[in-house]
């Protein structure tokens, strides 16, 4: 046994010097490396880093100060000569009142004249006149209201707007002068119109009547008396026209 263990120690021997090298090499190659990562730049680096570009230096800003223009003076200009200039005349015109189913004791227009056609009428009553109840027409009314009311057509039944209707008489002790246009009241109709001249039921007898007039007060029907009555259920009276030349 110790012949053998003599024989294997010279072989052994590099094997050994090479492992303590190995062991010797190892605090040095990590000090190398250490070395190298504090220090970057160092020239034992094979591959430095690049090296940083420098910092642009903004300039300092530095504040001027504006010159101001200089001050402006107005320079007076010449005031033109002021001439008057006369206002313009005035010219009187007649007022325009319109008024529908409103009296009009005050309308400044020519009377309506009661002369009667030559030749007969354009237009005539289509029946005598009907008392019924204005609830037919707008419940809300009620008992509260009193009127004339009716519908305007021509000779084929269509309705005609825009012919007046004249409303006059006296009722209770109280005259009556009222003027609507056919058109006006649309719960009747296209050619409805319509009067108010109460606010409750009053009963009269041949004192009202109603007829149609052009644009100059001429009569284009005849004179359409009619009686009222005191009655809840009759404070409405009809009375329609219908062109007949």
């Amino acid at each position: 046994m110790n012949k053998r263990d003599s024989q294997k120690s010279p072989r052994d021997l590099p094997w050994n010097l090479a492992t303590v090298f190995v062991i010797a090499l190892i605090p040095l190659t990590a000090s190398f490396f250490l070395m190298i990562f504090l220090n970057p730049q160092s020239s034992f680096n094979p591959f430095p880093p690049p090296t940083l570009p420098a910092l642009a230096q903004a300039p300092t800003a530095t504040s001027t100060l504006l010159a101001l223009p200089p001050t402006w003076t107005p320079t007076p200009s010449p005031t033109p000569d002021y001439s008057p200039t006369p206002p313009p005349t005035v010219t009187p015109t007649e007022p325009i009142i319109v008024i529908i189913g409103t009296p009009i004791e005050n309308l400044e227009t020519p009377e309506p004249t009661e002369t009667n056609v030559p030749g007969g009428f354009t237009f005539m009553r289509q029946s005598d006149p009907q008392a019924i109840s204005i609830n037919l027409y707008d419940a809300s009314r009620g008992c509260g209201w009193m009127g004339v009311a009716g519908r305007v057509v021509d000779e084929q039944n269509r309705p005609v707007t825009g012919i007046r209707v004249w409303l006059r008489g006296t009722l209770d002790g109280k005259r009556v002068d009222m003027t609507s246009l056919t058109g006006t009241a649309a719960q009747y109709g296209p050619s409805g119109y319509e009067f108010t001249i109460a606010n409750q039921p009053i009963a009269s007898r041949g004192s009202l009547s109603v007829r149609l007039l052009d644009q100059a007060n001429l009569p284009l029907s005849e004179r359409v008396v009619f009686d009222t009555f005191a009655d809840c259920e009759k404070n409405l009276i009809l009375i329609d026209f219908k062109k007949v030349r």
